[in-house]
């Protein structure tokens, strides 16, 4: 059941429920609700993953189908993504990982968004981000720098230099979705991940510290908004 896994964790790490939930901006109210087998939103059950840095099946029984509380949100539950998963684990395979670019890669799209390499990467290294395996670069006329950083957030990153790009590009982002209006309640209300979401809007702290957004987030909000992939990286076009 959810929320014994949930007491388990918090006392395994010394860690009182109560406080941690206003932590992260829930009321402790939803304990009780909990333990009586009420629902739980993806996006709470995402923020509190995050913060236990454990995967989001760890809070599901083997059998997900009994596991005693209900996981709702308004499109896709999580329940129905963690289900799919199980039954096609070939996809969860085929999720590519983040490592590394090459300094032509990082040119194109430093140019394209506008902004210099040394914002992009980690510790001003220009030429590259993290232990550059000398991947071969696509030719330019194959893939667009746009299609590249979509490509970019679409990969789970597998270092800190890799997530650190991610989130330098989602703060381009986030500042060109100021230019029209969209703060950072409006993404909280699509029921992004809130801590992702509040982090990002933190510009006091350390990029290192925060996860930045996914293509599935960049979808959400082409379709929630109607602003285009184009506008979100450049802050140009519609």
């Amino acid at each position: 059941m959810f929320y014994d896994k949930f007491i388990a964790l918090c006392e395994e790490r010394g860690i009182k429920p109560s406080p941690l939930l206003r932590s992260l901006g829930y009321s402790a109210t939803n304990l009780k609700k909990w333990q009586n087998g009420g629902t739980i939103t993806s996006g709470t059950l995402e923020d509190l993953a995050r913060y236990f840095d454990v995967p989001v099946g760890y809070f599901f029984d083997d059998n997900i189908s009994t596991n005693g509380i209900n996981v709702i949100e308004e499109n896709n539950t999580i329940k129905v993504v963690f289900n799919a998963i199980k039954s096609q684990p070939n996809t969860t395979v085929s999720l590519m990982t983040g490592r590394s670019l090459s300094a032509h890669t990082l040119s194109r799209i430093s140019n394209y968004l506008n902004y210099p390499p040394d914002y992009l990467v980690k510790n001003g290294m220009s030429d590259g981000v993290g232990d550059i395996e000398n991947e071969s670069d696509i030719p330019d006329d194959i893939i667009s720098p746009k299609e590249l950083i979509l490509n970019i957030l679409a990969k789970v990153p597998a270092s800190e230099e890799y997530n650190y790009l991610q989130v330098r590009i989602s703060t381009i982002i986030i500042k060109n979705l100021g230019q029209k209006g969209i703060t950072k309640e409006n993404l909280l209300e699509m029921g992004l991940v809130k801590k992702k979401i509040r982090d990002l809007y933190d510009f006091s702290m350390a990029a290192e510290k925060k996860i930045g957004l996914n293509y599935s987030d960049l979808m959400n909000i082409l379709e929630k908004f109607h602003v285009s992939y184009d506008f979100m990286l450049t802050g140009h076009g519609e």
